[in-house]
Formats: structure tokens, sequence, C-alpha cells
């Protein structure tokens, strides 16, 4: 890795649009708490835009995020993409060095890394886990639950075009479920993760039915903006465990630093106030 200009490190975050994006004022918070001289910027572009940059000014940053509606389309651009990278089918995070552009995704790992602040004695093996959505957050948890060897994967989606998509990646690695089974399909869970942008600010509320739920079950709703989702308030108030998107935010920004500069940021309570704040 490049040793760090601190007079002249650029970083930023490529998407349109990106009027409501958290990710500079969590990596400035990181940039001031470590001491380094560098930017974070803001660049919006669409798709001519993206062009433009990739062929002018790419190379003058050591490392840039990637967001909707860029993630798939920068594939074109890069001279390697990671494993996880090239399964999930989205970068999230560029290095640049030597003028070699290098794709990663930092979603399935950073979900982890989230999920084990959460609960650290997890037993995966013994997992049954229901991931709801079909999008590239979606694929991001599945990858990562398979990387643990997870006991059983089930996916549920309302498109059924797009499940049918999502099983042309894993095939029979996992389950797929009907979204009309889903209410009466609960019970069957001990982990149930929201992956779609369902219950987000300005979006129509999502819930389940937890009626007939598993004692010890645990709900996650990767939103988070609210808070706590409509999901979330209703999971908690049947005694699940409940996590918000917050950790897998924070955690997917600080691989990504990881892979820039070779610092892990520490994800403490401070700057999980700081972003919290922010919302």
């Amino acid at each position: 890795m490049n040793s760090i200009d601190e007079n002249n490190l650029k970083l930023g975050i490529i998407g349109f649009p990106l009027s409501h994006t958290l990710s500079p004022q969590i990596h400035e918070y990181w940039l001031k708490l470590h001491r380094i001289s560098g930017t974070y910027e803001i660049l919006e572009v669409d798709d001519a835009g993206l062009d433009r940059l990739f062929c002018d000014k790419v190379h003058l940053y050591r490392g840039l995020n990637v967001t909707i509606p860029h993630k798939v389309r920068v594939f074109d651009y890069m001279d390697e993409v990671s494993d996880s990278a090239r399964v999930i089918g989205a970068i999230n995070c560029i290095t640049v060095e030597n003028k070699k552009l290098v794709g990663y995704n930092t979603d399935a790992d950073g979900f982890m890394n989230g999920l084990a602040s959460f609960n650290r004695d997890l037993d995966f093996s013994n997992m049954n886990v229901l991931v709801i959505g079909a999008g590239g957050a979606s694929r991001a948890v599945i990858y990562s639950f398979l990387m643990k060897s997870t006991g059983q994967i089930t996916v549920t989606n309302r498109s059924s075009d797009r499940l049918a998509s999502l099983e042309k990646v894993f095939n029979d690695k996992i389950r797929y479920m009907d979204w009309q089974k889903l209410n009466d399909s609960v019970s069957q869970f001990n982990l149930i993760i929201n992956c779609t942008s369902q219950g987000m600010k300005g979006k129509n509320d999502f819930t389940l039915d937890f009626s007939s739920m598993q004692q010890g079950l645990s709900v996650i709703d990767l939103v988070y903006n609210p808070l706590e989702t409509k999901l979330l308030i209703d999971a908690k108030s049947c005694g699940c465990q409940i996590l918000n998107g917050v950790p897998m935010l924070l955690n997917q920004a600080a691989l990504s630093w990881k892979l820039w500069l070779n610092i892990s940021p520490d994800i403490s309570d401070d700057i999980i106030q700081f972003v919290e704040d922010k919302i």
C-alpha cells in the first residue's frame, strides 16, 4: 500500500444522488481522529459523468466508495475484482495504487462484523436464517453466511423474477421460499434479516407476524433511518433481540479504510453515537 501523503490524501464516494449519504461524516470523523490531513469528497455523477471520472480524475484518489446506481457499472473500469465482489455482483470499494484499480465488496464482511458485535457466541452450524430481499444487500448477507457454513439459509422476495436471478448465483446452496408463505413460516427461523428498503424513511412500513416465532428469535433490519423500523419495534415488543443497519454501515466503512490505508478504525460507542445523532 502507498504511504499516506498527509498533504494530498483524497478519498471519496461515487453515486447519484448522494444527498442523504452519511459516508462523508463517517470518514471525516476518522480522518480527524487519526490526525490525517485529507478529504473525503462527494462525487455525484450520472453515467456520462462516471465515464469522465474514470478517464480523467480517478487516479487522483487513494480510494473510493461506490453506491447506487453505479455498483455494477464500475466493474467495467477495474483492473482486478475480488472474489466476494464477483459473487455478490457489486463493487462498493475501490483501491487506487500505481494507477491500478481493484474493486472490492466490503458489505459481506461488514455485515458479519456487525453481527459479531451483536452476538459473539453465534452457533452458525445450528442457525436457520431467513433473508428477506433479493438485491445487492441480500447477496452480500447470503455470501457472508455461506462463508460461515451456516446450517440453513432461506431467501424470499416479493418479485419471483428477482428470486430466480438469485438462484442463478447461489443455485442449491440456499433455499428459496414463495413470498406468500412468509408470515406462516416465521416459526422456522431463529434469525431473520430484512435486506429490502421497506421501512426506510419515506417508504412503506414493513413488518411480520411474530405470533408463532421461536423463543430467542433475533431480527435484523439493514435499514438505519429510522433507527427502529416498524419491523424492529414489533419484533422487540415480542421479546426478540433486534439490530439495525448502523453496525453494518460502520463496519463496511472501516473495512474500506483497511483496504485504502491499512488502518482499522475502532467501531467505538462514540462513532456509533455520532452516526445515530446524524440520522
